[in-house]
């Protein structure tokens, strides 16, 4: 039975839909709101944000009118139970509302992960969007949720969450699996500033830092990040190869050095750059068995003993809700943070001066570097979502990355308590 199905039945049982609380009215959050208000058997009970009037533009453009703005959370929850969509100025007192599932939109990691967090400690499911959390706290994060009966998950339709099910599928075909990735389809400028992309962003009606994000790598390596720790597998080398590649050649490409490829330990996540794999995400995989892989050749799968299994494309906000209603009817989550495989860490861009305060993900200052776990708790280096708004104490040269000698750190962050808990967790072996 399909999620509509089974939501439509949901909802006749309860006697209304699955109520969503957003949090974030942006770009991306506007978006989900849309596409929410057209699945039939769940609604935006509640939209969060801090400019208040984006919430109510974005309730507008879905199609939804008497939307009241409400900054009692008493009131804003009577609101919720009328069915009177309402839109209040604080994410964090959303856990708070009669809402069945806490959508995260923000695009801030310090937001989203105490968005999470404030969702899980009040006992309702969380659906996040922003993966930067998630590669600095998830494996914190899916604890929580996973020792009670709480269902913390990212989001489907963007490129890790629609990599596992892919790589979930050939296991179940019983491949083995020999990389697991993305096209990356933008630029790959790792000293990209803002003012750098501001054109296009301005075209795109993006935030230029958003933008910089991709362009100088650092979402790419984020993604695949958390690719790497929901599945455990990790990455060939620093940074990953980033190789030029078609899709015709990613089983041929994707593949251990002693067959003609360029990956010296395998499996491993990977993206490629130019050639036609964006923006779709693949697996290569190698069949085992010489019966399987005669069949597989007979199909036209490919030639064997390596395949790539392929998806052209991911649909980000059109396909989030489906973690909604995988969440809410199966009480499961479709991308977790199970393992503590790999780290993202900050390279400088440029020369940095001591006393400089960073800016974080897509600013002047560092961009992101996926390395090995252990090699990263090894040299003492800081995950790059906590660079931002800490003092470096010290001279940085260019492409130096960053540890947390190098740098004052405020202590009393949120996200920052939560690193420390997570990393003395993974110590002790509490988690991981």
């Amino acid at each position: 039975m399909s999620y509509t199905q089974r939501l439509l039945e949901r909802q006749r049982e309860v006697g209304h839909p699955v109520r969503v609380g957003v949090v974030g009215a942006g770009q991306m959050g506007s978006g989900l709101i849309a596409q929410i208000e057209r699945a039939k058997g769940m609604e935006v009970a509640a939209v969060a944000d801090i400019a208040t009037q984006r919430g109510v533009d974005a309730y507008t453009k879905a199609g939804r009118t008497g939307v009241v703005v409400e900054s009692d959370v008493t009131r804003a929850a009577e609101l919720v139970e009328a069915g009177t969509p309402v839109v209040i100025n604080d994410g964090l007192q959303m856990p708070k509302l009669p809402v069945d599932i806490v959508l995260e939109v923000s695009g801030v990691p310090e937001i989203a992960a105490q968005i999470a967090y404030a969702s899980l400690i009040g006992k309702k499911d969380v659906a996040l969007m922003t993966v930067e959390a998630d590669v600095t706290v998830g494996l914190l994060l899916s604890s929580v949720a996973n020792s009670g009966n709480q269902v913390y998950t990212i989001c489907r339709g963007d490129e890790p969450v629609e990599c596992v099910k892919l790589v979930e599928y050939a296991e179940d075909l019983g491949l083995t699996v020999v990389a697991a990735g993305k096209g990356k389809n933008n630029p790959n400028r790792h000293t990209d500033v803002p003012e750098d992309v501001a054109e296009e962003a301005a075209r795109k009606n993006m935030n230029p830092r958003m933008l910089c994000e991709f362009t100088d790598g650092t979402k790419t390596q984020l993604e695949m990040c958390a690719l790497s720790n929901a599945t455990g597998i990790g990455v060939d080398v620093a940074g990953m190869h980033g190789p030029s590649c078609s899709v015709d050649e990613l089983a041929t490409k994707l593949i251990p050095a002693e067959d003609g490829g360029i990956l010296t330990s395998t499996p491993a996540v990977e993206y490629t750059v130019e050639g036609d794999v964006a923006p779709g995400i693949f697996v290569v995989v190698r069949s085992e068995d010489p019966v399987v892989t005669h069949e597989l050749d007979y199909l036209k799968f490919g030639t064997g003993p390596y395949y790539a299994v392929y998806r052209p494309h991911h649909l980000a906000s059109i396909e989030a809700h489906l973690s909604i209603s995988e969440a809410v009817l199966n009480r499961a989550a479709d991308f977790q943070t199970k393992t503590w495989r790999s780290e993202v860490t900050a390279k400088a861009k440029f020369p940095l001066k001591a006393g400089t305060v960073l800016e974080g993900m897509g600013g002047h200052h560092v961009h992101g570097w996926t390395l090995d776990a252990e090699e990263a708790r090894t040299m003492n280096a800081i995950p790059i979502g906590l660079v931002q708004g800490c003092v470096l104490t010290r001279d940085i040269e260019a492409g130096q990355t960053l540890t947390y000698d190098d740098l004052e750190i405020d202590e009393t962050r949120p996200l920052v308590a939560m690193r420390r808990l997570q990393d003395a967790l993974l110590r002790t072996g509490v988690i991981g």
